[in-house]
């Protein structure tokens, strides 16, 4: 493909994706590491404060039980069983005064002031540790049934570091997942971002005159493949239309060189000849010509008017069996002489609302084409008949018929299956009645074989039978 323009880091597409990509990847893992620490976290306290809960539990069963007194005797008998190397402990009187103070030896245990309890419930808090400058302990409370106030601390300074150390190793970690972020981010944007690119340089391909190139399909069953697969099918039917319409203009080209040429030939020499009989002659000549090209440009201009939805249509309920039978009554000269038996078969009235001259358009290309195809001793047939709620035409021949791959075709404008233009015509007729019966609402179907002959269709709605016909 062709060099992309370039344009600043920060103004693409690839950047602005790299950077929500990333965003989402580094929340994603700060979102993880909070959850994981605080479950940690709480797990780790909870344990904590599972034992310490249980001790003053006990301690306030046992001050219900026997009093502020009891609890302090039983805390006196029973300090050699305390776990004193793990807790520090105070009991203080209703009054606020110390009754008993234990901690770890060699520790100054609970600080004098501490928050006065209120309620039953056990309250936490933390508090600077007293054998450790910058340690914390985890303190509890409980105010006693019997009066009083009972505190139970533990050291939380290892506990505390290790949840620092998670915090360091975590901030650690987040600057390669940032890292790793960015570059999945970009390689992720860039992957996104390749049909776009690919599309892109398709177009400027295209835009330098490389009507050829593609947009190259990656294989796989996405939206942006089947942007890929409907893009090229795209400019396969422009291309295939440019080339139609190179063929258009070389037989328009054809056509109008045909009289263009004889108009000239009269003119020079009938200017050659000093003879009015033979000017006359001429200019009749130039005449027939000149309403030849005319003709063919004025089918251009109704052919275009139709499929626009421009053209006027004077609709008015007519009779289609007696418009069949009058484009028979037409052609049955011509098919006379080519030896053609030409047949209508139509039972009246068969009731439509139609521009009248329109379909005398339509049914004079449809026959002339017939009869025009059909080699001497066919038949061609006109019919027109009543079916559901509309009137069906069908104007057959026994001649030639087409090949398969000219039937989507034979509708184009200036198309013609006979490449050796061996039959004389301007190539616009069934243009013509397709347009016409576009614009009347109504679609023509064609069925033809090679050897069997062809077939075009059409269905008209039906007028209501107490309108008078034309």
């Amino acid at each position: 493909m062709s060099s992309r323009r370039s344009r600043p880091l920060h103004q693409s597409t690839t950047a602005r994706l790299t950077a929500l990509y990333s965003l989402i990847f580094i929340a994603s893992a700060l979102t993880l590491f909070l959850l994981a620490y605080s479950l940690l976290s709480g797990a780790v306290r909870e344990g904590d404060r599972v034992a310490m809960t249980q001790k003053l539990r006990e301690y306030a069963a046992m001050s219900q039980k026997k009093g502020l007194s009891g609890l302090l005797e039983f805390l006196r008998l029973e300090q050699d069983t305390l776990d004193i190397e793990e807790y520090s402990l105070r009991l203080d009187s209703p009054d606020g005064s110390q009754l008993l103070r234990l901690a770890p030896e060699g520790q100054p245990g609970l600080p004098e002031h501490l928050p006065v309890a209120t309620g039953p419930g056990i309250q936490w808090f933390f508090l600077p540790n007293p054998d450790a400058e910058t340690g914390l302990a985890d303190v509890a409370c409980r105010a006693l049934p019997g009066g009083g106030t009972v505190y139970l601390g533990k050291d939380a300074s290892e506990r505390e570091d290790l949840l620092a150390r998670f915090r360091v190793i975590f901030a650690g970690i987040m600057v390669p997942v940032a890292l790793i972020g960015l570059a999945a981010g970009f390689i992720l944007a860039r992957r996104v971002l390749t049909p776009i690119n690919d599309l892109i340089d398709t177009v400027r391909a295209i835009d330098t005159g490389r009507m050829d190139a593609r947009v190259p399909e990656m294989g796989s069953d996405d939206e942006l493949s089947e942007l890929a697969r409907l893009f090229n099918a795209m400019l396969d039917k422009i291309r295939t239309l440019i080339a139609g319409m190179r063929e258009a203009l070389d037989n328009v080209a054809h056509d109008l060189r045909t009289p263009a040429t004889r108009t000239l030939a009269a003119v020079e020499m009938a200017a050659a000849k000093d003879d009015p009989e033979a000017l006359r002659e001429a200019l009749l000549d130039c005449a027939e010509e000149t309403r030849r090209m005319v003709a063919m440009l004025g089918i251009l201009m109704d052919i275009s008017e139709a499929e626009t939805g421009a053209m006027r249509l004077h609709l008015v309920p007519m009779d289609m069996a007696g418009l069949v039978a009058e484009a028979a009554e037409l052609y049955e000269y011509a098919a006379e002489e080519k030896q053609v038996a030409l047949t209508a078969q139509a039972r009246g009235p068969l009731p439509v609302v139609a521009d009248v001259g329109r379909m005398r358009q339509v049914l004079a290309n449809l026959v002339d084409n017939a009869v025009k195809y059909t080699p001497p001793g066919g038949t061609v047939t006109v019919s027109a008949s009543r079916e559901d709620r509309g009137v069906t035409v069908r104007v057959a021949d026994t001649g030639e018929g087409m090949h398969p791959g000219d039937i989507p075709r034979i509708f184009d404008r200036l198309y013609r299956a006979d490449k050796s233009r061996s039959q004389r015509g301007l190539g616009l007729g069934l243009s013509l009645v397709r347009a016409v019966l576009y614009a009347h609402g109504a679609a023509i179907e064609v069925e033809s074989a090679p050897g069997r002959g062809s077939a075009f269709i059409f269905t008209l709605p039906a007028a209501d039978a107490a309108t008078p016909a034309l």
